[in-house]
């Protein structure tokens, strides 16, 4: 019996330890990255991210502004799959699709990008477009990568609401495509804005497809409009190894990118939490 109780202590042991280095790994990475890149990063909170080799503002603005872009194609084509094949798809068609939205999603990115280079920008040039490596391409191509991921996650996040609410629609009178849009997606949006955090997160990113379809601009302009080349923090890192001395900017950029993915991270968070008090709130008996 003691032997039990102490393998099973054991065990314990080794799990906390293995769930503790994560916490560790990632908190050593972070210090890491501040350690080295604090001189930049002191400069740049001081003198409004604008001191050091690089002005950061243009990098961080293209960061968001092609991972929201890029969020918001893979929503817009993400989301409709992901309710026709959880309501409205056979499931022949369903054991299709799914395999096939998994199999895109282990796609490298570098070749996504040479297939968007290939495909996009080239036709870009062709309708008189001078620069073809513009924000739009980069969009489609994070548009691409995202689907999957958005796809996927809610479309399991839309099975796995209640048959009871679907049934008690249906049985109201509701149409399916009612009992869909205004049961079903209510009920699975802490899923679904999970799948829009991840797609959103690796957008962010993300270095090789925006390369390949961006290519590189020093300094990328602060504008809106998406026909317009820009540049990322991803991007830039990516191309600082080949300069001599950019390395404490470097660590300086990638700290500023993980900054930015936790507050994206802590704002969904606190959105579900507000969104879960409100629902239990209204479902409680006055």
């Amino acid at each position: 019996m003691k032997w039990k109780t102490l393998k099973e202590n054991i065990i314990k042991a080794i799990l906390f330890l293995c769930a503790l280095s994560s916490i560790g790994i990632v908190f050593f990475i972070v210090i890491y990255m501040a350690y080295l890149g604090y001189p930049v990063i002191i400069g740049w909170f001081a003198h409004g991210f604008e001191s050091g080799v690089y002005n950061i503002i243009p990098y961080m603005f293209g960061s968001l502004y092609l991972a929201i872009g890029g969020t918001f194609f893979g929503i817009a084509i993400g989301i409709p799959c992901a309710i026709y094949l959880a309501e409205f798809a056979n499931t022949r068609l369903r054991n299709m699709v799914k395999p096939t939205l998994e199999v895109l999603n282990g796609f490298p990115s570098v070749i996504i990008g040479l297939l968007g280079f290939t495909l996009l920008c080239t036709q870009l040039l062709r309708f008189g477009l001078q620069a073809s490596q513009c924000t739009l391409v980069g969009w489609i191509v994070l548009g691409v990568m995202s689907l999957p991921l958005i796809s996927s996650v809610s479309e399991d996040s839309i099975r796995a609401v209640s048959h009871d609410l679907r049934e008690a629609s249906l049985g109201l009178g509701a149409t399916k495509w009612q009992t869909t849009i205004e049961v079903l997606l209510p009920s699975a949006i802490s899923g679904i804005l999970t799948a829009v955090l991840l797609a959103f997160a690796n957008a962010i990113g993300e270095t090789m497809a925006v390369l390949a379809v961006i290519g590189l601009l020093y300094p990328p302009p602060i504008t809106l409009n998406p026909l317009v080349r820009t540049n990322s923090i991803t991007s830039l890192i990516a191309n600082g190894y080949q300069e001599s001395g950019l390395y404490v900017t470097l660590f300086a950029a990638g700290f500023i990118l993980f900054i930015m993915t936790a507050l994206t991270n802590l704002a969904i968070r606190l959105i579900l939490a507000n969104r879960n008090k409100t629902a239990l709130a209204r479902t409680k008996l006055p």
